[in-house]
């Protein structure tokens, strides 16, 4: 299992990897056999070239500082499959669809128009009407998972 001065070497590099740049650490799973996921955003969006990049960092500094460690690393994109955990991505999916899974189970689809520390708001379809919309703030305790929606328009 990796120590705590372990994890936070690797955030550190981390860190120096993606300094400068719109790129953005979402989250980072540790596990007990020792795998690593860190899951990445950018404002320009992730490419599997900046993930590559970070891997590598990272992959250089254990290596060279703790040769006998044995571990699993994945450097990817906080996709589509990955719940909105940061405001940063709430306002980098303006405009966009989303699916906001509320705590008590109910699910609504719409299109996030603005985001703040307080929450975000979006814009939805009332159920049974063609053409009414309605807005909604939530609060960020209100929901349990908020998904990008998938677009094949």
């Amino acid at each position: 299992m990796l120590s705590n001065q372990q994890k936070e070497n690797i955030e550190n590099v981390m860190q120096q990897g993606i300094a400068g740049s719109d790129t953005f650490v979402v989250d980072i799973k540790y596990s007990s056999a020792n795998k690593i996921d860190i899951f990445l955003d950018a404002e320009s969006g992730m490419t599997i070239e900046k993930c590559t990049k970070l891997a590598r960092a990272i992959n250089k500094h254990l290596e060279e500082f703790e040769p006998a460690l044995d571990y699993e690393l994945e450097v990817s994109s906080a996709g589509l499959e990955h719940p909105l955990k940061m405001l940063r991505q709430y306002k980098k999916n303006i405009g966009r669809n989303l699916e906001v899974h509320l705590a008590d189970g109910i699910l609504i689809e719409g299109k996030l128009l603005n985001a703040d520390e307080q929450g975000f708001t979006i814009e939805y379809q009332l159920p049974k009407s063609k053409h009414k919309k309605e807005q909604k703030t939530f609060t960020f305790d209100e929901v349990k998972e908020v998904f990008v929606g998938v677009s094949f328009k």
